[in-house]
């Protein structure tokens, strides 16, 4: 998932929701850079080129929306004159006045937007302009449904606190991932936002009990779920939590900081654990068990009043590109028949006959032969196997992209405290400065859920060459505006993870490896799945336990796997479609590149022009291969 989640952290206001994971931070800044600096730019003078004087004024509304969202800006590692002095130390408001500030913001910057002729505007710019443009509209129309904080970037998940995604889980996170820790100043920021997570916890309880009280809360085992990991997140004493080990370990190495100074910053950390913090998840997780018990079980969109314009709205986001609900659990039908007769061959091959392909899958997973002991010492060895991986692919690479990433990625497992809620995977984008390298996150808490006919998939789609490629190539652009780099379109990003992992046959990554490649069929199984699940859930009014068994048929998934994708398909509506969805409009461009350019045809090339400008919408996407494409007929042709 994997996602992403996010480009920012599901507790900013103006989130742009990705895979889950909540956090895909896509882009730091450069503060030497003035187009990346609107404080230097303004000092210039301003530009008569249309172009460059829009760009300016994209990266001034990058500021304003940072300013609005520290933790945001802190995933993206901006300097203070983007996102103000002392950001590192604060959250965001989620007060209902904040909510009114962050509506008339986005009215404002909507309205400026408005004013820029966009017939004058060329290359980065016009790109630039078009996806300003539909993502304020997003946050305009996701803003009219009144769930959740306001929106002021694209749109934001229906439910503020869910077992994926809030401030319980995304505070810590940011905390351990993002929050820097290298100069004696750092220390003090650190205490101040451990300070102030009490204010936003209760903040957000009551964010959800106003949404509980207009009938448009999370379903009852998405509460329960939110609580069993807030108190499993408050179970260590504060002297254990990691948020104090977080600091004890990165103030270690911090130089100037006296002996005194850090004992004092670890004994205030610990005290505001103790008096505040540990108390107000306490009464969100009593607040989330109260809401539960008059909540239900439902899971789809369908139950709230006008869910069916949301559920669209949702599916619009994440690809559907003009396609229906309908639609869409009919191509997710059609892709499973698909993938099941080339898994069928694969498994006739091995001798297992007998049974559908989830029945046989189902079977293959339990055996002992692809199976490691549920231990520390065996996990370690399977991260160490996904990391020689990521080495093999990056061997190979550069006969298949004409540019590499510069960052490093790394493969960890998640916090014990997250397993329980969280996806399988998902990825963690690298500070542009190169003080944070992109991570490989994996969910080790159990794994039976983990044959080793599945590890190579799920790093060729998280690391490389999947989004680790993805989002650091579009960091390595020098003149993207930070407002791009704020930005992840899901069907952009995770069709392109998806992507990859077919890729990596063509690669020769499963060459004499027919398991493997069952493994990776699985997974693209896995999502033509999610098209039938999440239009049936929030569609067809499929249960939650309908919608388990559908998937345990047809992949042969586990039921506690399975229930935690359905789970998750639940409070994320809409995201899980964006994978397939994306691959197959991918697909269909390379088809056509192909078709058009024949011998000619570079496929380094053709990365590189999915890749290089950075994620985008589907449509936007076609205009750039297309124009791509002509270019290479016409430089073909006046060199022949």
């Amino acid at each position: 998932m994997t996602r992403a989640k996010p480009v920012a952290p599901h507790l900013s206001r103006p989130v742009v929701a990705i895979l889950f994971a909540a956090a895909l931070c896509l882009a730091c800044t450069d503060a030497s850079d003035t187009r990346r600096n609107p404080a230097a730019a303004a000092d210039g003078r301003a530009s008569a080129d249309p172009s460059a004087a829009f760009l300016e004024l994209a990266e001034r509304h990058a500021a304003e929306i940072l300013a609005t969202a520290p933790e945001w800006a802190s995933g993206l590692g901006v300097p203070e004159t983007v996102a103000g002095a002392g950001y590192t130390g604060r959250w965001s408001d989620f007060s209902p006045a904040a909510d009114r500030d962050a509506v008339a913001l986005l009215d404002r910057l909507h309205r400026e937007l408005e004013q820029v002729s966009r017939g004058e505007l060329r290359g980065t710019a016009l790109v630039t302009y078009d996806i300003m443009e539909n993502a304020y509209a997003q946050a305009k129309r996701r803003n009219g449904f009144n769930m959740g904080a306001a929106s002021i970037l694209g749109a934001n998940p229906p439910y503020p606190v869910t077992q994926l995604s809030g401030v319980h889980i995304e505070m810590p996170r940011l905390l351990a991932s993002a929050q820097p820790l290298r100069e004696p100043g750092d220390i003090d920021a650190y205490v101040s936002r451990v300070a102030g997570m009490a204010e936003v916890l209760d903040q957000t309880v009551a964010l959800m009990k106003r949404d509980a009280d207009a009938g448009v809360g999370a379903p009852s085992f998405a509460l329960r779920g939110s609580a069993g990991s807030i108190r499993a997140l408050i179970e260590p004493s504060p002297a254990e939590h990691p948020i104090l080990e977080t600091l004890r370990r990165g103030s270690e190495s911090i130089q100037g900081l006296t002996p005194e100074r850090r004992t004092e910053a670890i004994s205030a950390v610990e005290r505001e654990l103790a008096d505040r913090v540990y108390p107000a998840y306490l009464r969100m997780a009593e607040a989330l068990d109260q809401l539960a018990d008059g909540a239900g079980d439902t899971p789809g969109l369908w139950r709230h009043e006008g869910g069916d314009r949301l559920y669209q709205f949702f599916l619009d986001s994440y690809g559907a590109n003009g396609k229906s609900a309908e639609e869409i659990h009919r191509i997710g039908l059609d892709e499973v028949k698909r993938i099941h007769h080339e898994m069928d061959r694969i498994l006739h091959g091995m001798g297992r006959r007998d049974g559908g392909v989830g029945a046989r899958m189902s079977a293959l997973a339990s055996d002992p032969a692809v199976l490691i002991a549920n231990d520390d010492p065996s996990k370690e060895a399977m991260l160490e196997s996904l990391r020689d991986e990521v080495a093999a692919i990056m061997d190979l690479a550069p006969r298949w992209f004409g540019t590499l990433p510069d960052q490093q990625v790394e493969v960890r497992r998640i916090p014990v405290y997250e397993q329980d809620g969280s996806a399988g995977g998902y990825y963690t984008g690298p500070s542009l400065d190169g003080s944070r390298p992109g991570i490989f996150w994996i969910n080790l808490k159990d794994t039976a859920d983990w044959p080793t006919y599945s590890w190579k998939t799920m790093t060729y789609h998280e690391a490389v060459p999947g989004h680790h490629f993805q989002v650091s190539l579009q960091q390595a652009v020098r003149d993207m505006p930070l407002v791009r780099n704020m930005l992840f379109y899901s069907e952009y990003g995770e069709g392109w993870a998806l992507y990859a992992e077919k890729l990596a046959v063509e690669m020769g990554m499963y060459r004499d490896d027919p398991l493997g490649n069952l493994g990776r069929l699985r997974f693209e199984l896995y999502r033509a799945v999610r098209l039938v699940v999440d239009t049936g859930l929030h569609h067809e009014r499929w249960s939650r336990d309908q919608a388990i068994t559908w998937m345990m048929e047809n992949i042969g998934e586990t039921r506690p796997a399975a229930t935690r994708e359905v789970e998750r398909y639940a409070v994320w509506p809409g995201q899980a479609t964006s994978y397939k969805l994306g691959m197959l409009q991918i697909e269909e461009l390379r088809r056509e590149a192909e078709r058009s350019l024949g011998s000619r045809f570079d496929i380094r090339s053709f990365h590189d022009t999915i890749l290089l400008a950075g994620s985008m919408p589907l449509p936007v996407l076609e205009r750039r291969v297309r124009e791509w494409i002509e270019l290479e007929l016409q430089t073909k042709t006046e060199k022949s």
